[in-house]
């Protein structure tokens, strides 16, 4: 019987709970049709495609080439199917889903429906699937999907996944998979702490301060504090869908004392897949003049300059990052960051103004962090960005970039500065810029939990099949 998944609206202080879920290997089931298309039951190995069209009311062979060298173990697919409405009663149950690869062998996959829609002219609703995809570098795939079922005998199905769990209450999820284990603010809902699954809380990537080490948006407009989504006492809106295969976390709202500034944050945790899917938007609805403007910030616990105001009680044994790593110009770049801080702790590099450990490109592939002893890291690996202006207003043209630093306060940072001052701080240049009505900032990136070895090739791969994804063969024509 496959499991009845829910999606959930929740506002603040709503409670969410998830299950166990099923069985985690893909099995080989029993099916197979001749001439007159009746079922009988096979070994697993003879199961076949022959004589399903006949159970379902559309097909259609979703075929995937891999083209960048990547054995793809484990990649998340998201595919809409429409029907005429009132058509499939139980979406989940009318969707059969039969991989078939270059061996011939097929198998059944497990699935999971979200997102369900409908239209009224004509009579139309759509759902969206999603599965875990697999399939050898420079080959492909066929995964045949099968939805509308016509036939009122039960058919097989395949067992779902089991790595995927979730615990808690909204917003203070945790969840895990086989790659991590990530724990949400219990106040915001942004990335508390994360580790490496099977490690213990010692190896937990953290902030001294207990605030997210994750800010998935924050705005400064001096004279006045900075704003960032981790000032909510709870997500103004917050929407929750939950499976075996996907849980997707959506909060959206004014930030708390911008109220002009409406931000979108939604984390996607995958069964079998060692990174979670973010997306990040800003939409500034009036003119506001701002110092920063930022996305995607990463904040960790360092070493604190002596007699500091914001010095915490931090020691050697609470650092959580040794290195810094990114890819630049097709190479891959580290940064010891105790080599380069002075007395203070602060770092001082060479054509960098004092606090910075490096100035990126803004759209650097990915950035990582790792701790070399505690055998744990974590990389932002950017897929895709955008600026605009929803009523053709002028879009703030600053000194956008990837900021990595450490200015002696306890923490080290990266962050993605959409709007930045030229200037240094206290000299001329450094003031406000406007941020017109309408503009829209917008980020797709993901979060990777990995262990630093072999100069971050998990890291190098990740990055390549998330931005690269498999490759759809599509081969139809239209629309007319």
């Amino acid at each position: 019987m496959i499991q009845n998944l829910k999606s959930k609206t929740l506002m603040s202080g709503s409670v969410m709970k998830f299950g166990g879920l099923l069985g985690c290997f893909i099995i080989f089931l029993l099916f197979a049709c001749g001439d007159s298309c009746t079922e009988r039951e096979k070994t697993s190995s003879e199961l076949t495609i022959a004589g399903w069209d006949s159970l379902f009311s559309y097909h259609y062979a979703y075929t995937v080439k891999e083209e960048m060298g990547n054995d793809r173990t484990a990649e998340p697919v998201e595919v809409t199917l429409s029907a005429k409405s009132g058509e499939l009663s139980n979406w989940q149950d009318e969707i059969r889903i039969v991989r078939v690869d270059t061996s011939k062998k097929p198998e059944l996959v497990a699935f999971q429906v979200y997102g369900q829609v409908t239209a009224e002219a004509p009579p139309t609703e759509s759902a969206n699937i999603v599965f875990i995809a697999t399939c050898p570098a420079y080959q492909q795939v066929t995964y045949h999907l099968y939805w509308g079922k016509v036939s009122a005998k039960p058919l097989p199905t395949a067992p779902f996944p089991t790595d995927l769990r979730i615990e808690g209450t909204a917003p203070g999820l945790t969840v895990q998979n086989a790659f991590y284990r990530i724990e949400l603010s219990q106040k915001c809902g942004a990335i508390q702490t994360a580790r490496r699954a099977g490690q213990d809380d010692e190896h937990d990537m953290r902030f001294y301060q207990k605030l997210p080490m994750h800010f998935g948006a924050d705005v400064w407009s001096p004279p006045a504090a900075w704003d960032h989504d981790y000032d909510w006492e709870s997500p103004p809106n917050a929407h929750v869908i939950e499976g075996p295969v996907m849980v997707k976390y959506h909060r959206w709202g004014p930030l708390k004392s911008y109220q002009d500034v409406i931000v979108h944050l939604t984390y996607t945790f995958y069964a079998g897949v060692p990174y979670v899917k973010t997306a990040s938007m800003m939409e500034f609805t009036e003119n506001r003049s701002a110092r920063a403007v930022r996305l995607g910030e990463i904040v960790v616990t360092h070493l604190a300059s002596k007699g500091h105001s914001r010095e915490p009680e931090i020691d050697s044994t609470d650092i959580v990052f040794t290195h810094y790593a990114w890819q630049e110009a097709g190479k891959i770049v580290t940064r010891e960051i105790a080599a380069h801080l002075d007395s203070q702790n602060v770092a001082v590099i060479e054509g960098i103004a004092r606090g910075g450990l490096a100035i990126l490109d803004r759209d650097v592939p990915w950035v990582a962090g790792y701790h070399t002893s505690k055998k744990v890291g974590i990389a932002s690996l950017r897929k895709s960005h955008f600026v605009g202006n929803r009523y053709g207003n002028p879009i703030p043209f600053t000194a956008a970039c990837t900021y990595l630093a450490q200015y002696g306060w306890g923490f080290t940072y990266w962050s993605r500065p959409e709007v930045y001052p030229f200037g240094l701080r206290k000299t001329t240049l450094d003031h406000n810029a406007v941020v017109s009505r309408g503009t829209l900032f917008a980020a797709e990136e993901a979060l990777m939990i990995f262990e630093p070895k072999d100069n971050l090739k998990d890291v190098q791969n990740a990055y390549v099949s998330f931005t690269h994804p498999l490759k759809l063969q599509f081969k139809g024509t239209g629309p007319w």
